[in-house]
């Protein structure tokens, strides 16, 4: 039994981690750009080293083993070993709902989990690394502690056992994680309109304030937690709407930068 567990994990990380690394290269392809010059950069003038990038690059392989390790052992708890609550039946309510859910409860743990971090205990031993990336790139995502993982990405462990979600929907909300969190550190508003506040959708301003105001914008996926607690950086708004006007007028004079 034990045995058997053990492959399961073994098979479900392979599989997870494989997941994960291919859509970290191809997203992150697609979304870098390191040109200090570029016309739409949220900072403009300013570039990553690329001693930091490769660094970057190296740390997110290791991370996205750990998070897929994660997952796994959730879901093979959940699978093999019936811990947890049952999902919802199968529907195109259920999953849109489940995944709905997953989303907000995801937002709620890293959050406070997050806001933790950059307390003063914990702040440098743990989190700093992820910090040092300023600018941040497309490949700066991932490149986290394994004690940082621990606190922020054993969500994907623990929602397993205490949401009634499928495994599937929850590997699917972690794949548009990746994908937006890998967007959200690229340094150039992706958004679009979907993010124009008041939209409670987070965008690429929002995190890129994070690495440079440090005590403001903690959620991943919404502004809902930083506009109840007073932790949205007060330019935000105002901030996002130039940088929406900036990317519009680069992506019509740059339609290769679009």
């Amino acid at each position: 039994m034990i045995l058997e567990a053990g492959l399961s994990v073994i098979g479900t990380w392979a599989v997870v981690y494989s997941l994960l690394l291919a859509v970290y290269f191809a997203t992150g392809w697609l979304f870098f750009s390191n040109d200090p010059a570029r016309a739409d950069k949220i900072q403009p003038g300013r570039a990553l080293s690329a001693e930091k990038v490769r660094r970057d690059i190296r740390q997110s392989v290791r991370s996205l083993a750990s998070i897929a390790l994660m997952f796994s052992i959730g879901h093979v708890l959940y699978t093999r070993f019936q811990i947890g609550f049952a999902a919802w039946p199968t529907s195109v309510w259920s999953v849109a709902l489940s995944f709905l859910l997953s989303m907000l409860a995801y937002d709620t743990w890293f959050y406070w989990m997050h806001r933790l971090l950059h307390s003063k205990p914990l702040y440098r031993r743990i989190h700093r690394w992820h910090h040092l990336s300023l600018p941040s790139v497309a490949w700066s995502n991932n490149s986290d502690t394994l004690l940082d993982n621990l606190f922020l990405q054993s969500y994907w462990l623990a929602a397993h056992l205490i949401l009634p979600i499928a495994p599937a929907v929850l590997l699917v909300h972690k794949l548009y994680d990746h994908i937006s969190g890998i967007i959200g550190h690229s340094g150039v508003e992706h958004g679009g309109g979907i993010t124009f506040p008041p939209s409670p959708m987070n965008s690429v301003t929002h995190h890129d304030q994070h690495h440079r105001y440090f005590n403001y914008n903690y959620s991943p996926h919404f502004t809902i937690w930083d506009r109840l607690m007073g932790t949205l950086h007060p330019s935000h708004d105002a901030e996002l709407k130039e940088n929406l006007r900036r990317r519009g007028s680069s992506a019509r004079d740059n339609p290769s930068d679009a």
